[in-house]
C-alpha cells in the first residue's frame, strides 16, 4: 500500500518543523535505516522549510506498523526530548495519492500555488531514485504528480499573485518601508531562495546589494546581476548596523545573527528601521531579534497571515485545481490497482485459451478443415468474451485491494487444479 507520513506548517509551529528538517546529506541515512527496520519496499523522503514527509510503499495492506516505526526512527534521528508525534499526520491508498499531488501542485503549500515546491519535490524523487529506493510504484506516482502539477499550472489561476515564500517576504518589506529608495539589502546565502528575494526587490528599483555567502565563488556568480558587492561569510556582521533588510536564506542549521548582535548597534547609532527576513530552516535569526525597537523580524508563519488573504482570491482556482487532483490520482489508482491484479488477469487468459486449445486439438480430428477453421473462430471470440467478462468481475470484486488472503482466494477460483 502506498502511504505518507508527515508534519508541516498547518500541523505545527515552525520550531517543532526545524526540528525534523533533514539536509540532502542527512535524507539517504535515514532512508536506509527505515527501510532497514520496516522493510519497506521503496521510499521517497521530502525535506523543505514548511514539511518533512515521508512516501513509502510496502506489498501489504496495513501501515500502521510502518508509521509508528518511522515516528520512532525520526524521534531518535533528532535526539527530540519530547513526543511530537500529535504534529504528524498520515495518509494511505488514494489519501496519500492525492495528497502529494496536492502538494507538487502547490495547492497545499503557504503560499498557495508557489513555484519553488514542484522542483524541491523532483530533487526528492531523483534522490531517493540514485540511491535504487525507488521502483515501479513509486516511480509512477512522482511521474504522475509532475503531469498533475503541470495541468493545475495550465489550467488553472493558481498561480496569480505572489507565487513564492521569498516574493511574500519582500512585499512585507515594500510595505513595512513604503519605499525602497537608497535602500541596502544584506542578503547571507545566495541559492535560489536567496536570489528570488533579490529578484523582486529589483523590480521595485532603488536598493543596493550585499552578498555573502560561505562559498563566495557563488555569491560572485550572481553578484553582476544584483550589481551587488560581495563581503566574505566571516565579515557579513560588519555590514549589519549600515544594512536596512537583512535576509538571511541558508542551510546553516543554526543562528548565525543573535539578539545581542543587533541590540549592540541599534539606539546607539542606528536609529531608522531595519527588518529582518529569516528565509531559512531551521531559522538562522534568533526569535528574540523582534523584539529590539525598530526592529521587524519576518520569520516562517509570520507570512501566514499574508497568504491568508491571497488565498481567498484563488478558492475557485483550489476548486479546479481539486477536480484535476482527482481525475489524475484515480487515473494513478487504476494503473495501481491492475498492476496488482496483472497475475491473475494472465492467469485467467492462460487458463482458458488452455483448455480452448486442449478442446480444439481433439476436435480437429474428427473434422473437416473447413469446418475446424469456422469452430476455432468462434472458439477464438467466445474464448476473448468469457475472459473480458471474468477481468471485468474480478476488477469489479476486487476493488482495488491490498489484502493477500483475498487475492490468494480469488487465485484459487480461476487456476487449474494441476497447479494447486
Amino acid at each position: 500500500m502506498i502511504s505518507v507520513a508527515g508534519i508541516n506548517h498547518k500541523t505545527a509551529a515552525i520550531e517543532v518543523r526545524e526540528a525534523f528538517y533533514f539536509n540532502k546529506d542527512l535524507i539517504g541515512p535515514l532512508a536506509e535505516e527505515i527501510v532497514e527496520k520496516t522493510s519497506i519496499d521503496e521510499i521517497v523522503i521530502l525535506s523543505t522549510c514548511n514539511r518533512t514527509e515521508i512516501y513509502f510503499y510496502k506489498d501489504s495492506p496495513c501501515h500502521t506498523n510502518e508509521i509508528s516505526a518511522i515516528l520512532e526512527i525520526l524521534h531518535e534521528q533528532k535526539n527530540c526530548k519530547g513526543d511530537y508525534s500529535q504534529n504528524f499526520y498520515s495518509h494511505c491508498g488514494e489519501d496519500a495519492v492525492k495528497h502529494l499531488f496536492r502538494v507538487t501542485s502547490g495547492a497545499d503549500s503557504m503560499v498557495v500555488g508557489e513555484v519553488e515546491i514542484v522542483s524541491q519535490v523532483k530533487e526528492a524523487y531523483l534522490h531517493s531514485t540514485k540511491l535504487a529506493l525507488t521502483d515501479a510504484v513509486l516511480m509512477r506516482l512522482f511521474q504522475k504528480s509532475f503531469e498533475t502539477c503541470k495541468r493545475v499550472r495550465s489550467e488553472t489561476n493558481i498561480q496569480k499573485g505572489p507565487i513564492s515564500m521569498s516574493y511574500v517576504a519582500m512585499d512585507v518589506c515594500i510595505k513595512k518601508l513604503q519605499r525602497l529608495n537608497d535602500k541596502k539589502v544584506l542578503l547571507i546565502g545566495t541559492g535560489d531562495t536567496g536570489k528570488k528575494a533579490l529578484n523582486h526587490l529589483q523590480k521595485k528599483g532603488g536598493c543596493s546589494f550585499i552578498l555573502s555567502n560561505r562559498t563566495s565563488q557563488r555569491a560572485e556568480d550572481i553578484a553582476p546581476r544584483f550589481g551587488a558587492k560581495v563581503v566574505s561569510f566571516e565579515e557579513f556582521p560588519g555590514f549589519l548596523p549600515s544594512s536596512d533588510i537583512i535576509i538571511t536564506a541558508t542551510n546553516a542549521g543554526e543562528n548565525l545573527i543573535s539578539y545581542s548582535d543587533v541590540s549592540s548597534y541599534m539606539g546607539s547609532g542606528r536609529y531608522s528601521p531595519q527588518i529582518f527576513v529569516d528565509l531559512s530552516v531551521p531559522r538562522n535569526v534568533e526569535e528574540a531579534v523582534g523584539r529590539i525597537e525598530n526592529v521587524t523580524l519576518v520569520a516562517g508563519d509570520d507570512l501566514q497571515t499574508v497568504t491568508d488573504s491571497t488565498l481567498k482570491t484563488r478558492n475557485e482556482s483550489l476548486q479546479k485545481a481539486e477536480e484535476i487532483i482527482g481525475d489524475m490520482s484515480r487515473e494513478y489508482m487504476e494503473w495501481y490497482n491492475n498492476r496488482k491484479l496483472r497475475p491473475l488477469i494472465n492467469l485467467i487468459k492462460r487458463n482458458i485459451n488452455q483448455i480452448s486449445e486442449e478442446e480444439l486439438s481433439r476436435l480437429k480430428k474428427s473434422c473437416s478443415p473447413v469446418d475446424y477453421e469456422q469452430i476455432k473462430e468462434y472458439s477464438n471470440r467466445l474464448t476473448q468474451k468469457y475472459s473480458g467478462l471474468l477481468i471485468k468481475n474480478l476488477k469489479r470484486i476486487s476493488n482495488g485491494t491490498d489484502d493477500p488472503e483475498l487475492l490468494k482466494k480469488i487465485k484459487e477460483l480461476f487456476d487449474s487444479p494441476e497447479n494447486r
